[in-house]
């Protein structure tokens, strides 16, 4: 047998670079600080954020594969004004709910498809929670265990919500519907059918009286929710009992002359069964026609935004505020009335109306389209709103309660109603705004540069703190010159820039690659160290492939000298543009990639072909030699890696479908002939090109993956991509065989596909029912089913002999005790709850 060839495995490690992503933003209390901590998720985890300071206090991470779509803060204690613990829900369908002060997670898992909503009852003892598949979960936070599944909507749930004041749940759908659950008896007792397109969400308002609620117009939907109250006596109960042969009222109706009466009109039919009464009270207006993509209130005022960056606010006026307010509306018409000579006007004029209790405040423009808004009112007035935005930032904004919306003789255009001053912070720094393009690392692998379309970064690889942020062209590739002080940058206008670390300066900013009419898409693609780090080469969209040097020139001063470069005398004219180009260390080859679907290996001192290599379907996008250049491995967009000799440019083998949508980059591991390889599947994946195997696929981000780097020493993988996101690999001193990998990734996908299936239901027969177990089973529930059923059989054996059987191994060395009963005790209390 032969000897098992063993790796060293990478393990994911620190995470940086993200401010904040998904679609929700919550203002958290700590040590009774309002409106100053955060929680953003941040891809797979929940970040804490301290607005004031601008840094990140604390990272909740369940270890869920799966990115955060929702996170709800428990409601604070009586006498209290912090919020103890975050409810977490995952696309994957898991919620976690996190300590705030230790960071614990508690799972529940229960969904099949993604987490979309998520409250705290009042009490903060329960959690519902709804998800894609429509079906919604309470969960029962003190048991560690799922209480009811409530099954009725027919689409994705967008918001569920606890009522203040009862035991009811309100949840919203894609389907139009908003439906009203009893918790006592776990049925639906009313659905609101107003909505002719999805609800997206909704708020309650006046302690459960009011509920508004957005769709994919320009209004609000505001409706009055007056529950009656039952009251069951002796003579309703005969009368009851009377009326029970009787038809229903609601199914027809016969009027004086005994003809039915044709019911036209939905309103006309009253449910007199249910306890709610819902009247539509009427609409409030936005500023913006697009759908409603969120609706918070802290009940004093009512925040409101769409797709794009403007937030809608209103104030909800108390009961003495409506009153006043409809009683001076009420004398200005008795007063018109009189000047006009009517005098039919009645006291009715008193009554409230739905402008009386919704008042609009001015509109606020955000710095940038928006993801998630939370709202929260101090007792001054002023109200603090934190926005997310989708370029990976975080802003606070504020506005005043006081604040008088501008007449409308006086408005000139809708954009300059909107108030744009009431940003009062903005969180960026700590990530960029689009996706990352490039990554380096230096010499010393103790800082990583990175650059995206707006700014070039340096990042202190230790503590992950930006040190560095220079404003640049829009950055294709990069890399860093010797003596780690400089870095060289390719940008999608066909220019070289050269940034200076010590004073943040551009150096030279020099159109190297000036595309001819024709071209659609420009730009300088690659650009390669030369073997000595004296020069470089670049290739880019004009057929070009280049040859530069570094050179020292006197700065502006006069009083010294600063780096700068010049192009040789060299360059080398190719049939298409170039995608990629990399020199080999040994400073022997110079291989370039072109749109032609080939790639040409050189001689780089007199560039004359060596190789030219063929056989794919669509066009190299990254290639990179191995450290003794005797191998060249290819990636390309039809999702495969080629590995080449560069002694006789034969093909040694073939990887189809290595990522899927196509590879971004390749890195050798210096000294080495293992590689690390991107692609557009969100993985990284590790290869040997000796024996020519996958060793390892490391999961974590979500979108493509653009670039990889790997630290001269090989301990150290840094990737970056579209989610924004930097994450460091680390090599560990832990060995990997291969046979036991894949025998876990074979565990995985198995337990992944078991949570698929059905759940299993009360009682037989119950497939028809509004509420079922909210449980599926994986490999922990079944291995405490063994468990338990090991201990009943155990007992049963124990209690037939009446003691005269001998003690089960389980009772004499596992458990350590004699009597059966408590070995059934302690098998049940060794079992998580894991719903």
């Amino acid at each position: 047998m032969g000897v098992t060839t063993q790796y060293l495995r990478y393990v994911p490690g620190q995470v940086f670079g993200l401010v904040g992503t998904g679609r929700c933003v919550r203002l958290v209390t700590r040590f009774s600080q309002l409106g100053k901590f955060l929680a953003v998720p941040a891809c797979e985890r929940v970040l804490i954020w301290d607005l004031r300071r601008e840094t990140k206090v604390l990272t909740l991470d369940g270890e869920v594969r799966g990115t955060v779509t929702m996170v709800e803060p428990r409601p604070a204690a009586p006498g209290s004004l912090d919020n103890t613990h975050l409810a977490v829900g995952y696309s994957e369908g898991t919620v976690v709910v996190f300590d705030l002060m230790s960071g614990e997670p508690l799972k529940f898992t229960g969904h099949k498809g993604g987490v979309s909503s998520l409250c705290w009852d009042p009490q903060g003892m329960r959690v519902a929670s709804g998800s894609e598949d429509g079906e919604l979960v309470v969960w029962d936070v003190v048991s560690e265990r799922g209480m009811v599944r409530l099954r009725g909507h027919k689409g994705k749930v967008t918001r569920v919500r606890f009522m203040q004041t009862r035991n009811v749940l309100v949840s919203s759908c894609r389907d139009t519907f908003i439906k009203l659950w009893d918790l006592t008896t776990h049925h639906c007792f009313r659905t609101l059918a107003g909505h002719r397109a999805e609800v997206w969400d909704f708020v309650l308002l006046k302690g459960d009286s009011r509920l508004v609620s957005g769709s994919s117009d320009a209004e609000l939907r505001v409706w009055a929710l007056n529950f009656k109250e039952v009251k069951k006596t002796e003579d309703t109960e005969k009368e009851a009992e009377k009326d029970s042969s009787e038809p229903p009222s609601k199914m027809f109706r016969i009027d004086t002359e005994g003809e039915a009466k044709t019911v036209i009109d939905d309103e006309e039919i009253k449910d007199d069964a249910s306890i709610v009464e819902v009247v539509q009270m009427g609409s409030v207006l936005r500023s913006r026609g697009d759908r409603v993509c969120g609706l918070q209130s802290d009940g004093r005022v009512v925040a409101c935004h769409g797709k794009g960056p403007v937030i809608d606010l209103f104030a909800v006026l108390t009961d003495e505020e409506v009153a006043t307010k409809a009683a001076k509306r009420g004398r200005k018409e008795r007063k018109r009335a009189r000047e006009a000579g009517d005098t039919t006007t009645t006291t009715t004029s008193n009554t409230p109306l739905l402008a009386d209790e919704i008042q609009k405040l001015p509109t606020l423009r955000a710095a940038n389209k928006l993801l998630g808004v939370d709202v929260l009112t101090e007792r001054s007035g002023m109200v603090r709103l934190a926005a997310l935005h989708n370029d990976n930032s975080v802003a606070l904004l504020s506005s005043d309660l006081n604040a008088k919306e501008v007449k409308k003789e006086k408005k000139k255009k809708k954009e300059e109603e909107e108030t744009e001053v009431g940003q009062v912070s903005v969180l960026g720094r700590p990530g960029h705004r689009t996706e990352i393009r490039a990554v380096a690392f230096t010499s010393l692998s103790d800082q990583v540069v990175t650059g995206s379309a707006e700014a070039l970064k340096v990042w202190n690889r230790g503590d992950t703190q930006a040190t560095l942020t220079v404003p640049c062209g829009p950055v294709t590739t990069l890399v860093v010159v010797p003596g780690d002080r400089h870095a060289l940058v390719g940008t999608r206008s066909g220019h070289l820039q050269l940034i200076d670390f010590a004073s943040a300066t551009l150096l030279e900013d020099i159109l190297a690659h000036e595309p001819d009419e024709t071209a659609t898409d420009t730009g300088v693609w690659s650009v390669a160290l030369t073997h000595d780090g004296r020069g470089f080469v670049s290739g880019g969209s004009d057929k070009m492939v280049k040859f530069w040097k570094f050179e020292l020139v006197p700065d502006e001063t006069g009083r010294g000298k600063r780096l700068s470069f010049l192009q040789d005398t060299r360059a080398l004219k190719v049939a298409d543009q170039v995608t990629c180009l990399r020199c080999s260390s040994g400073g022997r080859f110079l291989a370039v990639a072109t749109l032609d679907l080939k790639e040409t290996v050189y001689f780089i001192d007199s560039l004359k072909l060596c190789h030219e290599l063929y056989g794919k379907s669509l066009p190299a996008t990254c290639m990179d030699f191995s450290t003794d250049s005797t191998m060249l491995v290819t990636g390309s967009k039809d999702s495969s890696l080629r590995i080449y000799g560069t002694d006789f440019g034969d093909q040694r083998k073939l990887f189809k479908n290595a990522h899927q949508g196509g590879v971004t980059d390749i890195r050798f591991i210096p000294k080495t002939h293992m590689f690390f390889s991107c692609g557009h599947d969100s993985t990284v994946k590790q290869w040997d090109a000796d024996n020519f195997q996958r060793i390892i696929t490391l999961e974590g981000h979500t979108g493509i993956v653009r670039c990889l780097s790997v630290c001269p020493r090989g301990a150290w993988v840094l990737s970056g991509g579209q989610d924004r996101s930097l994450r460091l690999w680390e090599r560990t001193q832990e060995p990997l065989v291969l046979e036991e990998e894949r025998e876990e990734e074979l565990k995985r996908k198995e337990e992944e596909e078991g949570t698929t299936a059905t759940q299993r239901r009360v009682l037989p027969g119950e497939e028809g029912a509004q509420a079922v177990r909210p449980t599926v089973t994986t490999h922990h529930t079944e291995k405490a089913a063994d468990m338990i059923l090991e201990a009943l059989g155990v007992y049963r054996e124990q209690v037939e002999s009446g003691g005269k059987a001998e003690p089960h191994y389980l009772m004499t060395y596992v458990y350590k005790t004699s009597d059966p009963l408590r070995l059934v005790l302690e098998v049940l209390r060794r079992v998580k709850s894991r719903t």
